[in-house]
């Protein structure tokens, strides 16, 4: 038989106060005692169930967000696609907009490509460039005497 409503809220009371001992640092043997959980092993169950289902729910949310925040970027391009088309650059950089935009909340851009460059590297690179220089030098022009 499911829990009372009364029951409930008592179990969420103790929960959330679980939660914020376990954010101000104390141990599962502290909040398991203050709190009556059987044991710490089942403080720390609660604690980690109720965590993960609020990560959960906050990803769940953040979805619909996006979701939500796609269909209104749509709504701007297709209230902009015709002026922008005609040559009203106004228009185009709200579209151009709203195009980066989507691109970004999707994950359409592609990745973003970092080269790192060692103090070696370079000191070879730059020794390669001078032996270059060196080889395309022109000969000197001996001087008359």
């Amino acid at each position: 038989m499911p829990a009372s409503r009364a029951q409930q809220a008592k179990t969420a009371e103790r929960r959330r106060q679980a939660i914020q001992m376990r954010l101000a640092g104390a141990d599962w043997d502290v909040i398991a005692d203050r709190l009556d959980y059987a044991s710490r092993g089942a403080a720390c169950t609660d604690v980690t169930r109720a965590m993960e289902k609020a990560a959960a729910e906050a990803i769940r949310d953040a979805d619909v967000l996006r979701q939500i925040e796609l269909e209104r970027i749509n709504r701007l391009q297709v209230a902009y696609w015709t002026k922008a088309t005609a040559g009203d650059t106004d228009a185009a950089k709200v579209v151009q907009w709203c195009i980066e935009r989507r691109s970004k909340l999707t994950g359409l851009d592609a990745p973003i490509k970092h080269q790192v460059a060692t103090i070696g590297a370079i000191e070879a690179a730059i020794a390669e460039l001078e032996a270059q220089m060196a080889a395309a030098a022109p000969a000197p022009v001996p001087l008359p005497d």
